[in-house]
Formats: structure tokens, sequence, C-alpha cells
């Protein structure tokens, strides 16, 4: 099921649960910025644990709430950090998993990009424990990231599994983990592909100029989740290595980026790849992945936004 939220022009907060066999909004809840039951923050990010648990975290506070599904607040759990640990979005796209005693979160503290130890001081997962609410534990960066410099997003997002594995997806790697509950060790594969070119890893801070080349020239691994005994990966590139010595202003007007997505199977290691057009959402309902959310017309009152539906063998 597609969850989709944003903010409206008075700055509330609008969740909608998308229903793509009915092609209609299933679900709308509506948070309000200001107020008893308000998020207050000028942003916040989504995530529905159940039909009657969604956590609403704001931006830039030191707490985040548990709401029901009429809107109303039912709890809310301050971090507790002593350095401002909070929770962080990578990219377009918010992510928990819900644990049986707490959550497990993607974070990030007030160290500044350009440290030279930003991926030995930030953890970029931590396990929060809503009884006690602070952190308990974390997951450190790869060790292959440490000392360097990425000029994208540095965070993770993470997908459920099952009960005791998490998929942990990093865009500057093109290999992607699993973490196990139980036992505590991660596991990685390489998940990639030479086409897509190498991520780069920089020895120092990218200025504005450089971070924007290696954001429209370099390989984007977005966003990762399963299916079925497969893992699904979204992969942002430049759709061919001749095009990398082109400017960035000729790549972005001629829409030389592409959408790739990698399935690997978890029972026998095999790598796929699919073309994909460049979309928002990848979600799969029943068997069939819906992809889209980007291209839209209005008419009259209603606007509509294309979704392609795809079937994978």
């Amino acid at each position: 099921m597609l969850v989709e939220y944003g903010l409206i022009g008075n700055g509330d907060l609008i969740i909608h649960q998308v229903d793509f066999n009915a092609e209609e909004y299933i679900k709308t809840i509506h948070i309000p910025r200001e107020g008893p039951d308000g998020y207050n923050s000028s942003d916040a990010y989504v995530f529905i644990k159940s039909e009657d648990s969604v956590y609403v975290f704001p931006a830039g506070r030191n707490s985040f709430f548990l709401y029901n599904p009429e809107g109303k607040k039912i709890s809310e759990f301050h971090y507790n950090s002593s350095n401002f640990e909070r929770y962080y979005k990578s990219g377009y796209y918010s992510s928990a998993v819900s644990l049986k005693e707490g959550m497990m979160l993607t974070t990030i503290n007030d160290t500044r990009y350009d440290d030279p130890d930003y991926f030995g001081k930030v953890s970029p997962i931590q396990f929060f424990d809503q009884n006690s609410s602070q952190f308990i534990e974390n997951i450190d960066y790869p060790e292959f990231i440490q000392g360097k410099f990425v000029a994208g997003s540095t965070g993770a997002t993470l997908a459920q599994i099952d009960e005791n594995r998490v998929l942990i997806n990093y865009s500057f790697s093109d290999s992607i983990s699993i973490y196990n509950i139980e036992t505590k060790v991660t596991t990685s594969f390489y998940c990639g592909s030479n086409h897509f070119g190498k991520p780069k890893l920089l020895e120092k801070p990218s200025n504005k100029m450089e971070e924007l080349d290696y954001k429209v020239k370099d390989v984007d691994y977005e966003l990762a989740f399963y299916h079925n005994s497969k893992v699904y990966r979204v992969v942002s590139h430049i759709s061919a290595d001749k095009y990398r010595d082109y400017s960035v202003i000729d790549i972005v007007n001629q829409n030389l980026r592409a959408v790739s997505l990698i399935e690997m199977d978890l029972k026998t290691g095999l790598l796929k790849y699919y073309k994909m057009p460049i979309a928002k959402y990848f979600v799969f309902q029943d068997n069939f992945l819906f992809v889209g959310g980007v291209s839209a017309r209005e008419d009259d009152q209603d606007t509509y936004r294309r979704f392609y539906r795809y079937t994978l063998d």
C-alpha cells in the first residue's frame, strides 16, 4: 500500500493511503501543525506502523509523536540525546522499522558534513526504546566510508524483511546489507552494476559546483525494499557513460539521467535489471509493482497522476 504525505498551504500535514486496485484514496489523515494535536514544526516525516498507529517525526525537534487514525495525538516520545540525535529522512523516503520492543530509526546529529570524522561521529541507525524514551543501541556506518566524504545523502533507508531481519540501504554503496536483530550480525551483498558507474567517495568535502556535478552525473542507490523473497533497489544514474563529459545543464535539459530497478533473489543471489521511468514512488500491491507519482494533469478541481503497473518475471 502506498503511503503518501505532504504539507498543505497552512502547514497542516495530510497523509493519504492509496489503493491501486480501487484507484482511490482509502483513508486520509489530517494532522494540524498548531494546537494541542499539532506536530509543531516547519516539516514532518511519517511512518505508519498499523491502521491505528501513525508516527510523525517533526523536523528539528527533540521528540516525535504517535497519532491515531483521526489525527489525535496519543503520545510524545523524547529522544533524550545529549548530542541532539534525532530522526533523519534520507532523500525522498522516510523509513522506520517497528520491533517487538521499540523501533529502529534512521538518525543524524549536529556533526557538520565536512567534519573529517563525520562517519565516525554519526550513527545512521539506532534502536529507540519507547518505554525509557531513549536510544539504547546503534549500528555504525560501514568501514569503507570512514574518513571519506560524499556529495549526496549520508543517511540510510530501512525495510523490514521479517521479524528478525531488516534491509539497510545506503545511497553511496553498490552493496546492500541485511541486519539480523536476534544475532546482531550485518551481512552485505553486492547489488549494483558497472553500467551505473561506481559510487564516488571523496577525499575532501565538495564545493557547491562540484556537489551539483556529482549529483547530476553520479549513481545514486536511492531506495531498497523487499517482496516475496527478493530485494529490490531503485537506482538513479546517467543513462550512458558517454554523457559524463556533458555539462550539467546539457544533462538536465536533455533528460540524460535514467532510473533502473535491481532485483536480487535472496535464495540464489541472481541479479536482474529493469528499466524504469523517472518516478517518486515504487510500491508493491499484491504481486504488482506500481511506479509513478511524478507526471500529473489537472481537470477542474482534481489532479490526476500517472502510475505504471508492472509484473516482474
